[in-house]
């Protein structure tokens, strides 16, 4: 499912009150602070945008989906209301191989599939 698909997906999931939703994600949000895919310096301001990817992930993981990148345009992110820094953090979980392109790429582009490691912290 395209990214910001996903995003709006996990927007709406967001304000649910679904408790195994929200740890998950919050459990997510954990995994990636502790393996500095996102900074931890600054997360008071930016922590909600750390929840949705987070959630982003976990909406993939229930959906049994990939999260699928077509454009790195930041042009792109912006108009969606999203942050631009969403397609560094995807490539460093490229990078830290919880996230494996379908295409062997190197970082965050196309079919991005969610690795085992990953798997597990949502199960």
């Amino acid at each position: 499912m395209m990214y910001t698909e996903l995003a709006k997906t996990a927007k709406s999931r967001l304000l649910e009150d679904d408790a195994k939703f929200h740890d998950q994600a919050e459990s997510v949000v954990t995994l990636m602070r502790s393996l500095d895919i996102v900074p931890t310096r600054r997360a008071k301001c930016n922590g909600h945008w750390h929840k949705l990817l987070a959630a982003m992930l976990v909406t993939a993981h229930d959906e049994q989906t990939t999260v699928d990148i077509n454009t790195r345009r930041k042009g792109e992110l912006i108009d969606q209301g999203l942050t631009t820094k969403f397609i560094l953090w995807l490539d460093n979980l490229v990078q830290r191989k919880l996230l494996v392109p379908s295409n062997g790429a190197s970082k965050a582009v196309g079919a991005l599939l969610l690795a085992d490691p990953l798997i597990e912290k949502l199960q």
